[in-house]
């Protein structure tokens, strides 16, 4: 980790930890913890919580950049949202800063330790990648019982994503109008919503968030809840869930072909990067 900034949920606006605001090693941040118990043999309930962690700060000759931490600070308190802790400009991590105690004051430095509550342990990158139909040279247009504005040509294919971690990721699927009834197989799992999407409107299908959601956006920026139109099968696993996340390894992709669309993989680890 060579830089930090916290941004806040309320307002926005950013501080950085490499001056005037110094955060130096900020080794309370670079914890791992898991949280779990112990049964006869083994461990069940394994998951990462909410934790605080500490850090020392010093201010050097700008009271203007104490005023601004504490603004920050107490706004995302007040609001109840967290702000987000910015590793390296990529690596993001939902948090509260809920005390400030000072450790010496001086006429040029204030030093100053942190409690900071991370919201879930959790560090993540979010990685979009766009897909635009491939097709098979064997591959024909499909008809539909219906008529519609536009044609719907084959499967694409030809298409892949990795996912170089040894875990699960969630993701999150952004698919572009016009189409019908659209699905994307990714692996052994097809993700799929039954709904229509006009053109100049996008189906949003988020696993990556504490709340999954499944969105219609429009062109004039309509919002309309789709969640019951997603197929989710039997859950996790079925082969059929519309939030699976994305298995490790090398993983094909193929859709019908017509549209196009963004698939977002959110990498979470327990730590900040040390490279």
């Amino acid at each position: 980790m060579r830089t930090l900034s916290y941004v806040s949920g309320a307002t926005g606006e950013s501080i950085g930890f490499e001056g005037p605001l110094y955060g130096e090693t900020l080794t309370g941040l670079r914890a791992r913890i898991w949280d779990y118990s112990l049964a006869s043999r083994g461990m069940t309930g394994i998951t990462r919580k909410a934790r605080e962690a500490t850090v020392t700060v010093k201010i050097h000759d700008s009271p203007a950049t104490l005023d601004l931490l504490r603004r920050l600070a107490d706004a995302d308190m007040a609001s109840g949202n967290p702000g987000t802790l910015v590793a390296d400009g990529e690596w993001e991590a939902k948090a509260w800063i809920t005390k400030s105690g000072p450790q010496s004051i001086t006429p040029t430095m204030v030093e100053t330790q942190l409690t900071i509550v991370l919201a879930d342990g959790v560090w993540r990158r979010p990685t979009m990648t766009h897909f635009t139909p491939r097709y098979d040279s064997g591959t024909a247009d499909l008809d539909y019982p219906h008529d519609y504005p536009h044609d719907f040509a084959g499967m694409a294919l030809g298409a892949e994503i990795v996912n170089d971690t040894s875990i699960p990721q969630p993701v999150k699927l952004t698919i572009f109008g016009p189409c019908a009834q659209p699905y994307v197989i990714i692996g052994n799992n097809r993700y799929e919503v039954d709904v229509t999407v006009p053109s100049g409107s996008r189906l949003e299908i988020d696993g990556t968030g504490d709340v999954r959601t499944v969105t219609m956006v429009s062109g004039t920026g309509l919002v309309t809840n789709c969640f019951a139109q997603a197929v989710r099968g039997s859950g996790k696993d079925s082969g059929r869930y519309v939030f699976q996340p994305l298995a490790p390894g090398t993983q094909p992709i193929s859709w019908p072909g017509g549209f196009q669309f963004d698939l977002t993989v959110c990498e979470e680890r327990s730590e900040p990067p040390w490279t």
